[in-house]
């Protein structure tokens, strides 16, 4: 049994101030390279399967590597460790997948590094939110990631745009425009990892991790165990058009890097300003609540972007636009609102471990997605399926996403009962 100690109050809210600067500057990170994967990827010239496969697969690799997390974990006694360390490991195989893409353009060998880049990616993810369910008390939760993933927001904004500009610049030299930005990530995670290790670390002995086994099929983790589930196949139902909407936007909808820029930060900039909202009405409302509408409104939204190719083409930008707005507001909240859920669900114990069983079961279904999502384009551009006439394989794909999101919604929410 742990026992109670004091809180370090004065090193907690140091730290948590620390968080939202480490926070920050992953988020340049992410806003500047991570989310320009795919555009480098199309850039290579790989086929929307391909593009699909690299985006989904690495995640399943990071998502089985789970398993050992908690065995490092309990050999190293240190989370901060842990993360910087794995943070090191992630910023060392950015330099690998630029300069592969750029000499040989080799796929299995960018696949490998960027393998290793979601392992590190996931790796992180466990032991940081055993770290911050310990620091932020359960009260303000919802107020404190509100707060801070609205700060994360707008840096993500910023390095994006700036991110979008240099290609746009660097259209006709793409090799410095994407050196560059690869440069900038690099330098982002590193920072991240930094201030990381400067941040407060309770006792290992301080957070109680458990020593009981967490089996997601015993009776005694029902709720949890329906949580799990619902994350997972919610996450089939957003991977297998997800990876597959850069493609749409650049091939299908002949977006050029500026207007993709400025599609993808418009409407992170809106997204970014209401988190702040919706961590006050989630503290408020309950998560369950929240989770419930945004998921239902996101099950429609595949039509929404389906109905956009057939507008006039002056329309298409400002449309798309709107919808993107619309999609990263209710992404935004409900994804608050799950990972406030799930701290719920965890009472403080055993964070580590259920963060991991998680992440492998997220990992498993979007690695799956993926696969099925990349397979019905090919299938498509194929012509072998020839029931009805589409303009882009890619519109089959999101009519089945929505009607698997409307199939899940239906599951766990047609009902008042509390089923995750």
């Amino acid at each position: 049994m742990v026992k109670h100690r004091q809180r370090n109050t004065a090193k907690i809210k140091s730290s948590l101030k620390l968080s939202t600067i480490e926070g920050s500057w992953w988020a340049v990170m992410y806003g500047a390279l991570e989310s320009y994967f795919s555009v480098f990827y199309e850039y290579l010239k790989f086929s929307s399967y391909e593009i699909s496969l690299l985006i989904t697969f690495p995640v399943f690799v990071g998502s089985v590597l789970q398993v050992s997390i908690k065995k490092f974990y309990d050999f190293i006694k240190s989370r901060k460790l842990l993360i910087v360390i794995l943070k090191g490991i992630q910023s060392s195989t950015l330099p690998f997948i630029y300069y592969t893409g750029i000499s040989s353009g080799n796929y299995y060998l960018i696949l490998f590094f960027v393998c290793v880049y979601y392992a590190c990616a996931f790796g992180i993810a466990p032991p940081l939110t055993s770290w911050l369910g310990y620091l932020v008390p359960s009260r303000i939760r919802g107020k404190f990631f509100g707060n801070k993933s609205q700060i994360i927001r707008i840096f993500m904004l910023l390095s994006s745009l700036l991110a979008g500009t240099i290609l746009h610049e660097y259209e006709t030299n793409l090799v410095i425009g994407f050196g560059i930005i690869f440069s900038i990530g690099i330098i982002a995670n590193l920072i991240s990892a930094f201030m990381l290790a400067k941040k407060y670390e309770p006792s290992h002995e301080s957070i109680d991790e458990g020593k009981e086994k967490f089996d997601i099929k015993g009776s005694k983790f029902h709720n949890l165990r329906n949580f799990i589930l619902f994350d997972s196949f919610s996450s089939f139902s957003f991977s297998m058009s997800g990876p597959l909407m850069m493609v749409y936007w650049l091939r299908d909808l002949n977006f050029n890097y500026m207007e993709i820029a400025i599609l993808i930060n418009v409407g992170l900039l809106i997204s970014s300003f209401s988190l702040r909202y919706w961590g006050v009405k989630i503290d408020e409302l309950g998560t369950y609540f929240a989770i419930r509408w945004t998921s239902l409104f996101i099950s429609v939204l595949p039509f929404f972007w389906i109905g956009l190719y057939y507008m006039p083409t002056k329309l298409i930008l400002p449309a798309c636009i709107l919808t993107q707005s619309l999609a990263l507001l209710l992404f935004s909240g409900r994804e608050l609102a799950v990972e406030n859920r799930l701290f719920e669900h965890m009472k403080g114990k055993s964070m580590i471990a259920i963060s991991s069983k998680r992440v492998l079961y997220k990992g498993i279904a979007i690695f799956a997605a993926g696969l099925i999502g990349g397979a019905i384009t090919e299938i498509g551009q194929s012509n072998v399926l020839n029931l009805f006439t589409v303009n882009s394989s890619i519109h089959i794909v999101l009519v089945v996403v929505s009607i698997i999101r409307f199939i899940i919604w239906g599951k766990y929410f047609s009902t008042k009962k509390c089923l995750i």
